[in-house]
């Protein structure tokens, strides 16, 4: 007997209907004339003109099943070998259906599909034959039954013999993903009748439904019933799977009955139904394996050998954390499994970082590493980098042997040269090159194919990359280097070396310090461009500053010479010298004040000057020279002097002179007096507020930066600047100004002052300013008023700002930790 799509089957329907409305709507105009479809004949007919035209004639509402094949002619459709047929056909009892020819009789669709729904398992077949004669009647009758309509009066008859619920949850599976609604209300009335708990009667209805919520409100409840009760639960929830009715919910409540669930002989099946959804299935599992982690393996394991994409998921599953490796069954079958799946080039699995992170749970005897090793060039042909991730991972967690790490050092070194783009970016971003235990000279030999990286790829990323790649690496790669900058036919490459070598050599001895300022002075007669040539006498100024040079001003004045003509250039250059310790007051103070009046410099006004192009008419505006020079120059002045400002071996009168015209330069700024770009204002009061944070600073300076940068309080990196100079210093006055700043941010945003898309900052600058630990006489009220806002702000707290906001929170008082907790 042949049964058609019903209205249950919605979801079938509107697949097959796609955006075609009336389409859908004509077929549920057909189901309430009790004419159905197959879901093939279905397909068929909506897939072509024709078949839609034969779907929408108003005649086949009340077709019989001899005038169908004219009506399909007439139509053009008798290609689609289409066939009506009633009860004497093979259709339910008052149904017309509409199928294909191949579908009458054939056995491979017809047999198969009663089985599934109508064939009782054979533990079931023994608990019928056991029954009482008042309640097998009953229950062969269902079983017999074809019709929706009979086996709707056989569950009728069957309430009224009122089986126990042993009987009942045996059935349910059955009767509860039978496609014909009736049946199912009919069971559902037939489970109350019996005694079923109303939680789940009301649970089996929002399976029905497909409600989430629901399943999740009674979730709590039903895991206290008693077992029985529990029975029907898993039963009713086997027939939602059956008829795909999964979802994160089922999930879920499952998850609730775990305890249950772990003992329950439907759970294999379960599991089976469950694993090819897609959905997260770790929380139940482990709260299964929690209560029985033998016979869950065991389930899992035999689930081994599908997709890939299942078996990704079922490593994970597998891989609990907290187990040793005498606990995970088929260890080594598993790794293996998932190292060929972490590394298949194929798109499936799609998401692997969860594999990855199984197979460091699964590597307790330290082979892992090896294994992957052992692969070869292949890890560069994965279709994705999580790979890269766990070998970082392996060599954190000393995982990598010796001559393991050797071999990935080589592997490496080939994959930086041939690798594709994505590969080499992960590879790098984990620092895999400087995490890696290998000998000195396999690390030295990736440096030239990591520099190559800056060649091939000219972006900031892949530089910011491999330069904290090398620094990581340390002191094998300052030979390669050298190399590097003295050969590379690219500048940038080189350019990269001088800026990397002086922080590499900061702590070596002073012949190698004194020696590495001469290779630098040397490499100027190489350089032709101006930047070039600033970058080496730059990297010069740091080696000859460096601490092992104390004493010997040699190799500094030397830089120091070469500096003069370089012009701007030479700023970097000047700001490493003069803050060191080896040059001069004199010289020093003649450097100072030389930015300064650089930095200071007011412009005049220039007349906009303006090109028309004869031909085309087009205005090209020229802009002063000067001015573009002045203003790119403006964040190296400032940077050479915070240097410079912050030096030890500054003396407090220029260290004074310095403050003071900052100061008075960023009043200038701030009240429009001289016109400076955005950038280089927010520039200059990030400066004053380095210098002031500084712990060594002087107190009567810091007072004075304080001041002078209140009255643009409301700009938030102002305010955050001046957060951390109140955190670095005390006292009296400086409370009570950190508290006026407090207050005055406390209002803007309270106000609404900011908007969205600074939120996340004002929340960082908020958890600034609860750090301070002085906000004056009110610093309590203050304080509270801090964390009411910051509170209004959650949303928008980063996770930076998080880390910050836990580490103060143990000095708060208790009531505004309570508040906190969020955090």
């Amino acid at each position: 007997m042949l049964r058609g799509l019903r209205v249950s089957d919605s979801a079938i329907l509107q697949r097959i209907c796609g955006a075609d409305a009336k389409l859908f709507l004509r077929v549920g105009t057909l189901l309430q004339a009790k004419l159905a479809f197959t879901e093939l004949a279905l397909e068929g007919a909506a897939a072509t003109e024709a078949g839609r035209k034969m779907l929408a004639d108003r005649r086949l509402r009340d077709l019989v099943p001899d005038q169908f094949e004219a009506l399909a002619s007439e139509h053009g459709c008798a290609d689609l070998d289409l066939v009506m047929v009633d009860e004497r056909g093979g259709a339910e009892s008052g149904w017309r259906l509409i199928a294909l020819a191949d579908e009458l009789g054939n056995p491979l669709t017809v047999a198969p599909a009663l089985e599934a729904v109508l064939v009782p398992p054979t533990e079931f077949a023994a608990v019928v034959a056991n029954l009482s004669p008042a309640l097998r009647g009953p229950v062969e009758i269902l079983m017999q039954a074809r019709a929706d309509d009979q086996r709707a009066a056989a569950l009728e008859q069957l309430r009224y013999a009122m089986p126990p619920l042993p009987v009942i949850s045996e059935l349910m599976p059955m009767i509860l993903s039978d496609g014909a609604e009736l049946v199912r209300e009919r069971a559902i009335g037939l489970l109350v009748a019996t005694g079923a708990n109303v939680a789940v009667v009301d649970l089996i209805r929002a399976l029905q439904r497909r409600d989430d919520a629901a399943l999740a409100r009674h979730g709590e409840s039903i895991a206290r019933l008693p077992g029985m009760q529990q029975d029907l639960v898993v039963a009713a929830v086997l027939a939602s799977l059956s008829r795909s009715n999964a979802s994160q919910g089922v999930v879920n409540l499952c998850q609730q009955l775990s305890t249950h669930l772990a003992t329950h002989r439907g759970l294999d099946r379960l599991i089976e139904q469950l694993l090819p959804t897609r959905l997260s299935m770790l929380d139940l599992v482990r709260s299964l394996q929690a209560v029985d982690r033998e016979r869950i393996d065991a389930i899992l394991l035999r689930q081994l050998g599908g997709s890939d994409e299942r078996d990704a998921h079922l490593v994970v599953l597998l891989s609990a954390p907290g187990t040793g490796a005498e606990t995970v069954p088929e260890r080594a079958r598993l790794i293996e499994r998932g190292i060929e799946l972490l590394l298949t080039p194929a798109e499936s699995p799609p998401e692997r970082m969860a594999l990855a992170s199984a197979l460091r749970r699964l590597d307790h005897d330290r082979t892992l590493a090896s294994s992957i090793a052992a692969r070869g060039m292949s890890i560069g042909k994965a279709y994705e980098t999580s790979v890269y991730w766990l070998l970082g991972e392996l060599c954190r967690d000393g995982a990598v042997d010796a001559a393991t790490a050797e071999v990935l050092a080589g592997l490496m070194r080939k994959l930086l040269r041939d690798a594709s783009g994505p590969h080499l970016v992960s590879m790098l971003d984990q620092q895999l090159p400087a995490l890696v235990p290998a000998s000195d000279a396999a690390r030295a030999a990736l440096v030239e194919p990591m520099v190559e990286t800056v060649a091939r790829f000219v972006d900031d990323r892949s530089r910011d990359l491999v330069a904290s790649s090398l620094m990581g690496i340390g002191s094998p790669a300052i030979a390669p280097l050298w190399i590097v900058l003295e050969e590379h036919p690219h500048e940038h490459v080189r350019m990269l070396s001088a800026e990397l070598l002086p922080l590499l050599l900061k702590d070596a001895p002073a012949e190698t310090l004194a020696a590495a300022v001469k290779r630098c002075m040397t490499g100027l007669g190489r350089a032709s461009q101006a930047r070039e040539r600033a970058s080496l006498v730059t990297a010069a100024a740091m080696l000859a500053t460096a601490p092992g040079l104390a004493g010997n001003d040699a190799p500094a004045r030397s830089v120091d010479d070469m500096v003069a003509g370089l012009g701007a250039w030479g700023i970097d250059a000047l700001g490493h010298l003069a803050g060191g310790a080896h040059l001069g007051d004199e010289r020093r103070a003649r450097i100072v004040e030389d930015l300064l009046e650089q930095l200071m410099e007011n412009l005049p006004d220039a007349p906009v000057e303006s090109v028309t192009d004869s031909a085309s008419n087009e205005v090209t505006f020229v802009l002063d020279e000067r001015l573009g020079a002045h203003t790119e120059n403006v964040p190296k002045m400032l940077a050479a002097l915070a240097r410079i400002g912050g030096s030890t071996s500054l003396p407090p009168a220029l260290q004074r002179r310095i403050v003071d015209r900052l100061c008075l330069q960023w009043k200038r700024v701030a009240n429009w007096e001289t016109i400076w770009g955005p950038g280089n204002i927010q520039d200059l009061g990030r400066t004053l507020g380095q210098l002031a944070e500084n712990p060594l600073f002087p107190g009567p300076l810091r007072l004075q930066v304080g001041e002078a940068l209140m009255p643009r309080l409301s700009q938030l990196t102002i305010a955050r600047s001046l957060a951390r100079v109140f955190t670095s210093a005390d006292g009296t006055y400086l409370s009570e100004l950190a508290g006026r700043a407090a207050a005055q941010i406390i209002q803007h945003a309270s106000d609404k002052y900011y908007a969205d898309d600074e939120w996340e900052d004002l929340a960082e600058v908020l958890v600034d300013f609860l750090a301070v630990p002085h906000l004056g006489a009110d610093g309590a009220v203050v304080r509270r008023r801090l964390v009411n806002v910051l509170g209004s702000y959650r949303p928008h707290v980063s996770s930076r700002a998080r880390a910050k906001l836990r580490y103060i929170t143990a000095e708060l008082d208790e009531d505004l930790r309570v508040k906190l907790d969020w955090a």
